[in-house]
């Protein structure tokens, strides 16, 4: 029934308190992090019309536990294949902890994952290690880089071309400074060039994919502390239009959230 359609991707969790992400053409379906308990997991394929069983492989972002929560258990439920960047399978193996060696696959450069093409890029967080995404097949590109304190020109170039582009939109400025439930220390980690992108680094970032051939955005690992759906939308929006783009029309702009599964996009 999707005959013509090369790629998709649906974000089915993303914020804080865990991030799941499904990318999947017609006989492929990787998850990028599960950072959410089994149970949610679960839900949250059945909500996108995905059985757990189709899931061929796994790949994670970096190891801090919103994005790595539910990983080992539903590997051991499951049975599908988690792939690891070769330089951090230590670090998220004892992070993810159980997880059998049979199913734990490394890999350097790149991989192909089936008929879907995969590539990482380091990405600058306060981890370990923090990767961004590009998945490909034939003319198809989606890219995905979350928890990232900046968006660097290697790093747009590395997503250029992709027709889907999921960017982090964590925080607006304003807001994160006068929460005084953070500390200060936090939110200078938040903020930092090894913290998280915030609304109008986004904006900048954004505004330089459009001229990358990129036509879709979508707005992710938003903060329920230090931003809104509108707010973070309106600033990327008001950013592109001050660079001579028009939403909508020269690129759109979609958000992912932390409580439902998101809005299908298809490349074919």
């Amino acid at each position: 029934m999707y005959n013509t359609v090369m790629l998709r991707i649906q974000s089915l969790a993303s914020g804080s308190r865990g991030n799941c992400t499904l990318i999947w053409s017609d006989t492929t379906k990787i998850l990028v992090d599960i950072g959410l308990s089994l149970a949610t997991t679960l839900k949250r394929l059945s909500d996108a019309n995905i059985c757990p069983t189709e899931i061929n492989a796994v790949v994670i972002t970096h190891e801090h536990t919103d994005h790595i929560y539910g990983v080992s258990k539903f590997l051991s439920r499951f049975g599908c294949n988690l792939y690891i960047p070769a330089e951090a399978r230590e670090c998220f193996i004892s992070k993810i902890g159980n997880v059998s060696n049979d199913k734990i696959i490394t890999f350097d450069d790149e991989l192909l994952i089936e008929d879907i093409l995969v590539e990482h890029f380091p990405v600058p967080h306060d981890s370990q290690f923090c990767y961004g995404y590009t998945f490909q097949r034939g003319d198809a590109k989606i890219s995905f880089a979350t928890d990232l304190g900046e968006a660097t020109d290697d790093i747009l170039y590395k997503m250029a071309n992709s027709q889907v582009v999921m960017l982090e939109c964590n925080h607006d400025n304003l807001k994160l400074m006068n929460n005084t439930k953070y500390p200060m220390w936090l939110k200078r980690r938040v903020s930092s060039n090894y913290g998280h992108l915030s609304n109008i680094a986004c904006g900048k970032a954004v505004a330089k994919l459009a001229t990358l051939g990129v036509s879709q955005v979508i707005l992710a690992h938003l903060s329920q502390e230090n931003n809104t759906p509108t707010l973070a939308y309106s600033v990327v929006r008001d950013f592109l239009a001050q660079k001579g783009f028009t939403e909508g029309k020269d690129i759109s702009i979609d958000i992912a959230t932390q409580d439902r599964v998101g809005n299908i996009f298809e490349i074919d």
